[in-house]
């Protein structure tokens, strides 16, 4: 019997000389990391005041931390035309305009700071000779190193396990889209430009989006590089079925202007069957896990009888994430921001099926005569026993009010009629036509 019980207290002390290292690697602080440039930062604990200079980095924690562990943001991230994080990153108090501002980086007391692989050597060692604890990303092209960048920035938090749900959410977003696309016998062929006629081209991330919502980018397809010029010959010559221009362009608010107002591309197929979209850039450009919302963006582009599809989850403004069962026939509306994301939406759509009631619901408890989608932003809004409830801000600042156009135009199965709101109706685009 002393033999046997031996045996068990062995095979227990071994079971937990086997998992306890693992739980206490996981929570082990201070730990040391290689950053994105190849140097070794220690990192005491998990950090509470976090100053960012990259908007990948206020992207990819800000939705898992919250802004109570950042003492600053970029300004990029507050700036809804290209952050997704725009509402959460109005809750920080401090957005860093110049990473070259080290003093008021300093004077902010941060913890750790997140610097992008393209801030200034300079800067990054002032801050280092300052005491502060610096850790750099890498500079991410493509999906596998977004991923590798997204794992890197959690442990550096001590957000591993959040970090990789986001991971997976992106990754169950794009699996959704291909589902969706199915099989293409001819992909729609597919030109992203910037000013100056500027390209995404081989190997760049855009041409990964493009590919994994069925389509081909055409600059990569012909071996442009990355950032390359492309002549109006080169353009009228592969005649891309679809063209995306950059929805965000403070240097140069004329681009869109100059691209249609240029006689050289009125015959390109794209402009006479209407298949010139202005992007919304903060999805298109992502190196964070909102890459999946770009690849939707691209699905509804260029599959828009495939994709949407439904049934479809969104996530609501509380955060809840939102099975909408079907493609809706009927909404109704509650409070402002509600009815200002949805008409907005819907005149983008001329045709639309769908029968919106514009009713005043805000206070109503029973909600069995009304649609079966309701769309809130009442602060006594109807808790929607008998109907599906998506939440929306109030839609007070441009932040709220692009967020409430996504949310709901995802719930409406009307993507692109959002994405058009947001670029001709919205504040935050320089260039709305």
């Amino acid at each position: 019997m002393n033999a046997m019980k031996r045996t068990l207290y062995l095979l227990i002390a071994l079971v937990l000389l086997a998992v306890v290292p693992a739980r206490a690697q996981e929570g082990d602080w201070p730990r040391t990391l290689t950053d994105g440039l190849g140097t070794d930062v220690t990192i005491e604990a998990p950090p509470q005041r976090i100053v960012s200079l990259s908007l990948a980095v206020d992207e990819t924690l800000l939705p898992v931390l919250g802004p109570e562990r950042f003492a600053a943001v970029t300004a990029f991230a507050q700036d809804p035309a290209i952050s997704n994080v725009a509402v959460l990153a109005s809750e920080v108090e401090n957005a860093i305009v110049s990473s070259d501002d080290v003093e008021q980086i300093i004077s902010l007391e941060p913890d750790l700071v997140f610097v992008a692989s393209f801030t200034a050597p300079e800067t990054i060692q002032q801050l280092r000779d300052a005491g502060l604890t610096v850790f750099a990303t890498a500079y991410a092209v493509g999906f596998d190193p977004v991923r590798e960048n997204i794992r890197l920035l959690g442990r550096a938090t001590g957000a591993e396990a959040a970090l990789e749900a986001e991971i997976e959410r992106m990754d169950q977003a794009i699996e959704s889209v291909q589902q969706a696309v199915g099989d293409v016998d001819q992909p729609v062929r597919a030109l992203y430009l910037t000013p100056g006629n500027y390209t995404s081209g081989v190997d760049s991330t855009i041409a990964e989006i493009i590919a994994a919502a069925g389509g081909v980018d055409v600059a990569a397809e012909m071996g442009i590089d990355q950032l390359a010029a492309l002549s109006d010959e080169f353009i009228i010559e592969q005649d891309p079925d679809v063209i995306l221009l950059t929805g965000w362009t403070p240097w140069d608010p004329t681009f869109v202007d100059l691209f249609y107002d240029n006689p050289a591309f009125a015959g390109l197929s794209a402009v006479q069957n209407e298949r010139v979209y202005v992007t919304f850039d903060a999805h298109l450009t992502s190196v964070s896990q909102f890459i999946g919302e770009g690849v939707k963006d691209v699905a509804a582009y260029l599959y828009p009888d495939r994709y949407p599809a439904f049934p479809t989850t969104v996530i609501d403004a509380s955060g809840a994430e939102v099975v909408i069962e079907a493609w809706p026939e009927a909404v109704s509306v509650a409070g402002e921001g509600a009815r200002a994301a949805v008409t907005a939406i819907l005149e983008q759509v001329p045709d639309s099926a769908v029968e919106v009631a514009i009713t005043d619901i805000a206070g109503t408890s029973d909600t069995s005569d009304a649609p079966a989608v309701i769309f809130v932003s009442a602060a006594d809004a109807p808790s929607g026993e008998g109907a599906t409830v998506v939440r929306l801000y109030e839609g007070a600042t441009d932040a709220e009010r692009v967020a409430n156009l996504l949310i709901a135009g995802a719930a409406l199965g009307e993507r692109v009629a959002a994405l058009n709101a947001i670029a001709q109706h919205g504040d935050t685009v320089a260039n709305a036509r």
